[in-house]
């Protein structure tokens, strides 16, 4: 199977690469305001069958809007850098991107915390990935 990607790039280092894995989070009433999980983008790309690592488990509930942030109507972009061990849970979280609300912040930081993985997996062998994560909380009243 062809990536579209070079066998070796020289000098590429460590690469950022779509995995394919866009999930969006969704809330049980269309008239109040959810978060949006983006597609996990792996941070660096291994030669021999990496195989990505797959969310099992559902992100809705894992990212509620917090409702301080409801309230003062903020939202906002939050980009995540989270560790994916080997036995599919995320050990590792930290802010790249503020969304400019700790609130908000702290609600992605933990929300990643909760969800699970089908680990990345190397040569057959299950492998920790460092991985980007966007999480977005859209302005409450703004339409998503």
């Amino acid at each position: 199977m062809h990536s579209g990607l070079p066998p070796r790039a020289a000098g590429s280092g460590v690469l950022a690469v779509l995995a394919g894995l866009a999930v969006a989070a969704s809330t049980a009433c269309a008239d109040e305001p959810g978060s949006e999980v983006g597609a996990l983008r792996v941070d660096q790309l291994r030669e021999g069958g990496l195989v990505w690592p797959v969310l099992e488990s559902p992100p809705s509930p894992a990212f509620p809007y917090p409702a301080e942030a409801l309230e003062a109507g903020a939202g906002g972009d939050i980009l995540l850098r989270i560790r994916i061990s080997d036995a599919g849970r995320v050990d590792s979280v930290a802010v790249v991107t503020s969304s400019g609300h700790a609130v908000l912040d702290s609600a992605a930081v933990a929300g990643a915390r909760l969800l699970r993985y089908r680990p990345a997996r190397h040569g057959g062998v299950p492998t920790a990935i460092w991985a980007q994560l966007p999480v977005r909380y859209p302005v409450p009243g703004s339409g998503g």
